[in-house]
């Protein structure tokens, strides 16, 4: 595993850890000040609306995660070709 994608492995992690730790506030809140029934938001369902938007979100933040592991992907293959396109001295005796 190359130091970029570790890098970003342990960006995300620390990031999801962090958000987990602000939503269980916010649910143990909601719960404590009966704005919410406890298991209320794992009981809730989207309607078609909310479930675009959460598909639509998913996938912008997956793009933007995956940018730079694309254009690394991208750059590889491109260096790939170009060292496949020259000719090696070999071939042109």
């Amino acid at each position: 595993m190359d130091a970029q994608t570790m890098s970003m492995i342990v960006a995300l992690a620390s990031q999801q850890t962090v958000m987990r730790a602000r939503i269980d506030a916010c649910e143990r809140l909601l719960v404590e000040n009966a704005v919410l029934a406890p298991g209320a938001i794992d009981a809730f369902v989207p309607d078609a609306t909310a479930q675009a938007e959460r598909d639509q979100l998913r996938q912008q933040s997956m793009t933007k995660i995956f940018r730079a592991l694309h254009e690394a992907g991208e750059a590889d293959l491109a260096a790939l070709s170009a060292t496949n396109a020259t000719p090696r001295s070999e071939d042109a005796a």
